[in-house]
């Protein structure tokens, strides 16, 4: 086996050759017609390890025979020569300079071939369809899920995918199985309480969670886990929802859906490491939305809500204290003008459209990477004391008396407010205002007292309780640490950055041009990932910015707007299309 882990395949063989990583080793691939992409290494390898190619070489020259006409020196050449005959494909006279240039666009892009016309096949409407065959005789249909973090399981040995949570029930760390409330009612089954599933296959144990977004009549588990061999993370972790399924046989598939199992109760419990807090709003407005028709007419969500309800709005305060307000605000602003927070100074800011978001949680990754967050694991997630700077907030809407069941999601992370309630109750000033608008943390000088926290509305300081660094990046993970990133360690409070790594090398980078920045120049990590772009990040200063223009939208609208602490993140309010297309 050639695997770089020691998986299921790889445990059953009895010479392991594992090839260099993607990140050490020349290579190519086609991932479509008309793209030939080059590999280029960008790193020594870590351990003693050879490609694929290169063993493949070495064999062929002590075996001989036909295959003695391998005569390249080395992976690298015979691939360089592959790449030659392609050259001279496209009429290439001077490689040297087109193979340095293919390396540096990463490959060659020719249009793809004409797709051959498609048509239905001769009586393919007279197809008619069957009523599905169920092996087994329990009395709940179980129909597997494959997971958003881990797939089918292939992303199982990485902490990183294993700590972000599940979207929708926000588990982490484990297996579960998803039980709709009211049958969980029926059968006195509470959440946490290790159930087993039984089909004519297999069996399986998993903590229960009540999910009222699944059938009566289905139970669901996830796919991904219950490896017997998979790196340290994933060996032994679950239940491999796998094992209550038939082989598929002769069939071309796995057939996902066709199995029906009975329930059972073990008498056991096993707390569900979860990061969900209240599953409602509870009339908060932290996931706001608006029906189309509303957004049409441009309307506010709170417009949109009156106009829904009836009635109108309720001012917080009245004239007299706004007039106040005002002239506070004005002298208080005044009074910090002082030093390097004279002058205009871009503020930097965010929106987050929910109409766009689907909870995929690429978001929560890329700040893990970018920023060298530590993954804690399941013990500490447990106890709350997981350390994701960016979190995907899932809330329920409906699903009473027969009503639908709606999903929300909503991005949470540092408001990096302009009234930053965590900044006056540092004894140590380690929370502080910068002049562009951010809400700083000077690690080397926070006691770890925790008022911050205490006093930030929307829980998104996160505290090193243990040395989580040491633990998340024993060698050679210490080699994916960002270097420009601050590696925090045990009694330091930390929290979402605004990226200022990236917004202060792209300023170094600007100065050095003679130049000012523009649009664009700097993007945080999280909507550089966002693959819906529901993520716009820029100065909120720039009027021509993408996200002064996103914040305008008459959608927008702050979180816990009313406590005044003046955020700098500004999220668009879900549109609801009630008719289906």
């Amino acid at each position: 086996s050639t695997a770089l882990v020691l998986d299921e395949t790889a445990a059953m063989c009895d010479l392991l050759l594992p090839q260099s990583h993607g990140l050490e080793r020349w290579d190519d691939l086609r991932p479509r017609a008309g793209i030939q992409s080059l590999m280029q290494p960008v790193m020594e390898p870590v351990f003693d390890t050879l490609p694929t190619g290169e063993v493949l070489l070495r064999v062929a020259k002590v075996l001989g025979g036909p295959l003695a006409g391998l005569e390249a020196v080395s992976w690298d050449a015979y691939l360089k020569g592959q790449w030659q005959a392609a050259a001279r494909r496209h009429g290439v006279m001077d490689f040297p300079t087109w193979w340095v240039s293919t390396v540096a666009q990463g490959g060659i892009y020719d249009a793809a071939p004409t797709p051959t016309p498609v048509s239905l096949a001769a009586g393919a409407q007279q197809v008619v369809g069957t009523s599905p065959a169920f092996t087994g005789e329990g009395e709940f249909l179980f129909a597997p899920s494959a997971s958003p973090m881990l797939y089918d399981g292939r992303g199982a040995d990485k902490p990183w995918l294993l700590e972000n949570p599940d979207p929708v029930t926000k588990i982490t760390w484990q297996s579960w199985v998803e039980i709709h409330p009211e049958t969980a009612a029926e059968l006195d089954i509470r959440e946490g309480e290790i159930v087993r599933l039984v089909s004519a296959s297999g069996s399986i144990e998993a903590p229960a969670y009540l999910y009222p977004g699944v059938r009566r009549d289905v139970l669901s588990a996830p796919l991904g886990y219950g490896h017997t061999n998979f790196g340290d993370y994933a060996t032994g972790r679950g239940a491999n929802a796998l094992d209550l399924l038939a082989a598929p046989g002769d069939a071309a598939f796995v057939p996902y859906v066709s199995t029906r199992v009975s329930l059972e109760k073990t008498r056991r419990y096993q707390k569900v490491a979860k990061t969900e807090g209240t599953n409602r709003q509870l009339g908060r407005g932290i996931a706001e939305a608006m029906p189309l028709a509303a957004a049409q007419k441009g309307l506010t969500p709170e417009e949109a809500h009156h106009e829904e309800a009836g009635g109108g709005a309720h001012e917080i305060n009245t004239p007299r204290e706004l007039d106040a307000l005002a002239g506070f605000a004005a002298a208080q602003k005044a009074a910090t003008l002082k030093g390097n927070y004279v002058g205009d100074h871009p503020q930097w800011g965010m929106t987050i459209d929910l109409a766009k978001c689907t909870g995929c949680s690429a978001c929560v990754t890329a700040c893990y990477a970018e920023n060298n967050i530590p993954t804690v694991g399941e013990s500490e997630v447990l106890r709350g004391r997981e350390m994701s700077w960016m979190r995907i907030e899932r809330y329920y809407e409906g699903g009473d008396e027969g009503e639908p069941l709606e999903t929300r999601f909503v991005p949470m992370l540092c408001q990096h407010c302009a009234n930053a309630p965590c900044e006056p109750v540092c004894p140590v000033y380690a929370a502080y205002h910068t002049p562009d608008g951010l809400n700083g943390q000077v690690y080397n000088r926070c006691v770890g007292t925790r008022y911050c926290s205490n006093n930030c509305p929307f829980k998104v300081r996160y505290f090193n309780w243990f040395a989580y660094n040491k633990k998340a990046f024993p060698e050679p993970l210490n080699l994916q640490l960002n270097p420009d990133v601050t590696v925090r360690a045990r009694g330091v409070m930390e929290k979402c950055t605004f990226c200022v790594q990236r917004i202060r090398g792209a300023q170094n980078e600007a100065a050095l041009e003679r130049r000012a920045l523009r649009d664009g120049d700097v993007t945080s990590a999280c909507a550089q990932a966002c693959p819906s772009d529901a993520i716009i990040f820029g100065d909120r200063m720039d009027p021509a910015s993408r996200v002064a223009m996103s914040a305008a939208d008459p959608r927008g609208y702050h979180v816990f707007e009313e406590t005044n602490v003046r955020p700098s993140v500004t999220y668009l309010a879900k549109v609801l299309n009630g008719v289906e297309a």
